[in-house]
């Protein structure tokens, strides 16, 4: 949601340069005028959309921490009451300075929300359940796509003195503030905590998740988890992947608005074109979530296809013969969405050990908030609208992000083999008649050759 308001925030500063400069100067000078704003404007949407993920990376590891340290309920609500709080402060801006300033405190407040999310996510689920649920709860990136969209359409008609790109941000801030008010209330640290269980179906839901072989939360932050998860193939290749779909993501979402203008819509058709849109968004993510919950062991090979969908969008929006063809390719062009949900999934299913967990899920993150800092630099105003550079790169991006699954399909298999050969010969390795012991322990994934990885 934050992504859609900045965009919609983008396309006001260019009305409002539009209406300053008319009948004010000679038609020389406005067209001079307008080449300066035309650059000027994608310059600073670059920064916008970028100081964002500044404070989101910045605040990763903190994040992680936190997340381990504290009750993850608690922690997550207070997040998004700051969350809220910073939204709304974007409409006390009067300057660009000012708009930098509460941008990056508005992705640092974000940088706990989607690896929190996926911890809890882990705490609750069997791993065949975590997919779909992951899909679940990113969808509310579609649904605020989608309405946000519709209702940035409404609130552009408002007139009034203050301003209609300063009431979205205080009515979205005001919806999340009393949206995060309930999640304090409702939402439980771990699922022993949970009011809305009994007693008994606490024990129940702890117990149903025992083979997962992940653990249950631990409040002592592991260093010797931190260097595996820094040092661990597996989690660099999911990590690489996050970066490749990162770039484009934030190459997208900062400047779809502005692609979408350039193939000839104005500021309101824009807001409504974003309502498909959403809805792809929330197709492509839940239909993928589906199918590596109903299907074992293919999410690799769905995320993979879903970059190489989007790669052919890549092109179809750069080559497309017509404007036809532009559309469909933007469309297809989100469908590396839904990868990151999976990924996501990969780490809470497939990363045993709390600590390790959280601070794998940082490096994620990390690499997203990387990959979405790159992403708008590589659209030259300069070659506005068409954006021949950014495009060649989304393209190379998708290619690299199918490769990196791939391999890490390859490498888990290989290592889920290994593992029961160990265990087959008895080389050595005490074997466990029950893995239930070891459970619910903090063991990580290579500590328990009891552990089989999901592909």
């Amino acid at each position: 949601m934050d992504k859609d308001i900045g965009d919609i925030s983008s396309l006001h500063e260019q009305d409002s340069f539009a209406v300053v400069d008319g009948g004010q100067h000679s038609i020389e000078e406005k067209q001079l005028l307008r080449k300066i704003d035309r650059w000027l404007v994608l310059c600073w949407a670059h920064y916008r959309g970028s100081v964002f993920y500044f404070g989101y990376l910045l605040f990763s590891y903190p994040a992680s921490f936190l997340m381990v340290r504290l009750p993850l309920g608690k922690y997550l609500s207070a997040t998004c009451i700051v969350w809220a709080v910073c939204l709304s402060c974007h409409a006390a801006t009067s300057n660009f300075v000012g708009l930098v300033v509460v941008r990056a405190f508005l992705g640092a407040a974000e940088a706990s929300i989607s690896p929190g999310f996926s911890l809890m996510t882990g705490m609750w689920y069997k791993r065949s359940e975590q997919p779909f649920r992951h899909g679940l709860w990113f969808c509310g990136n579609s649904l605020a796509v989608m309405f946000g969209s519709l209702l940035a359409y409404a609130i552009a008609h408002i007139k009034h003195s203050l301003g209609p790109w300063r009431w979205l941000f205080i009515i979205f801030g005001v919806m999340t503030l009393a949206w995060a008010a309930v999640l304090l209330w409702l939402l439980p640290d771990t699922p022993t905590t949970a009011r809305f269980l009994t007693e008994n179906e606490r024990v129940r839901a702890v117990d149903r998740i025992r083979s997962n072989q992940t653990g249950m939360k631990d409040n002592q932050f592991k260093w010797k988890q931190v260097w595996e998860a820094m040092t661990d193939i597996k989690v660099w290749l999911l990590v690489i992947f996050m970066l490749a779909t990162s770039i484009p993501n934030g190459a997208f979402t900062t400047f779809s608005s502005l692609v979408f203008a350039g193939m000839g819509y104005d500021r309101l058709h824009v807001y409504l074109l974003q309502i498909p849109l959403g809805a792809v968004h929330g197709i492509f993510a839940l239909g993928a979530t589906f199918l590596c919950s109903k299907f074992k062991n293919c999410r690799c090979i769905v995320a993979g296809s879903l970059c190489l969908v989007s790669l052919v969008g890549s092109i179809l929006v750069r080559y497309g013969p017509n404007l036809g063809s532009n559309l469909f390719g933007i469309f297809i062009f989100i469908g590396y969405v839904a990868g990151i949900p999976l990924s996501l999934s990969m780490i809470s299913s497939n990363v045993a050990g709390f600590t390790k967990k959280a601070v794998a899920s940082a490096m994620m993150f990390i690499a997203y908030s990387t990959g979405n800092i790159i992403g708008p630099f590589l659209f030259f105003p300069s070659e506005a609208p068409h954006y021949r550079s950014g495009f060649l790169a989304t393209t190379v991006c998708f290619a690299c992000s199918s490769l990196m699954v791939a391999t890490l399909r390859v490498l888990l298999s290989r290592e889920n083999q290994r593992r029961d050969r160990l265990q087959s010969a008895n080389n050595g390795i005490p074997r466990i008649e029950s893995p239930d012991d070891l459970a619910l322990t903090n063991e990580t994934d290579k500590e328990n050759l009891n552990f089989r990885y999901v592909l």
